[in-house]
């Protein structure tokens, strides 16, 4: 869960990075008539290049921004002619002005962003690419088997679209119901948690025998001593010292003694 704080953390970072968090206002709906044309604007492009070829999408929107930026200058002129306008410099005077450069402050902090998020994701590409783990490879074989399959019903502008949408929506909807989406949050972690660990104990877990050598001794001293007893009641005592055998009997003969010895 603090990871997840962490990634959030350093994603509201970025976000108020931007001048004045330009973004985050845009995202969040701060300034709701200005991101209700941002928002409108851009979606009727979007459905505009679903529908039709890109090129003529593009050429058709800079045709009516050039038509729109040209009346407005030949009415602001017309109107400069017969003194009705007390505007004397460009119409566009202002806009001209504003600096759209990049400086280089920017693009350094935008480098180390792409840089920061881009490394892991080429890492983590080339280690199942290149058959790393072999679980984590067929895991991405059959999500994109599964990305085929979803490929032949849904368009990847229709994604495009549905993914813009859930971007100007979803923000908005999480910081209205944050402590009930936390809340759901923790619990999924928790329950996360909770499965990962019964699978590693299951791996972990295998059956196994431990025998201890003083049970079995105790255990096998009776059989011993009833068979050296049962031994020594039927034939005497057996010892063996370096391999050579001495048998005593107090009543055995001599000869049959020596008889044995022999063989």
């Amino acid at each position: 869960m603090e990871v997840n704080k962490d990634k959030q953390e350093n994603l509201l970072d970025s976000l108020e990075a931007m001048p004045n968090g330009a973004l985050k206002q845009l995202l969040l709906w701060h300034n709701w008539p200005k991101t209700a044309l941002f928002f409108f604007v851009i979606l009727m492009i979007l459905l505009d290049i679903a529908s039709n070829s890109i090129i003529s999408v593009i050429s058709v929107a800079g045709v009516l921004i050039l038509l729109i930026s040209i009346c407005y200058c030949c009415y602001v002129w017309g109107m400069r002619k017969l003194r009705k306008s007390n505007i004397v410099d460009h119409p566009y005077q202002s806009y001209l002005e504003t600096d759209l450069s990049i400086s280089e402050e920017s693009a350094a902090h935008l480098a180390r962003l792409v840089v920061v998020k881009l490394n892991p994701i080429l890492l983590k590409l080339r280690s199942l690419f290149l058959i790393e783990d072999l679980l984590d490879s067929l895991k991405l074989l059959v999500m994109l088997c599964g990305l085929n399959v979803v490929g032949d019903y849904v368009n990847g502008m229709t994604l495009l679209v549905l993914g813009f949408i859930l971007l100007f929506t979803l923000p908005k909807l999480y910081e209205w119901k944050k402590p009930m989406i936390d809340m759901q949050l923790k619990h999924l972690q928790r329950f996360k948690n909770r499965l990962f660990c019964s699978k590693k104990k299951t791996h972990s877990s295998a059956p196994t025998a431990t025998v201890d050598p003083q049970v079995i001794s105790s255990k096998l001293r009776p059989k011993s001593n009833g068979i050296d007893s049962e031994t020594q009641h039927n034939t005497g005592q057996f010892i063996s010292t370096d391999q050579e055998y001495v048998w005593q009997q107090q009543e055995m003969p001599h000869e049959d003694y020596m008889h044995y010895k022999d063989q």
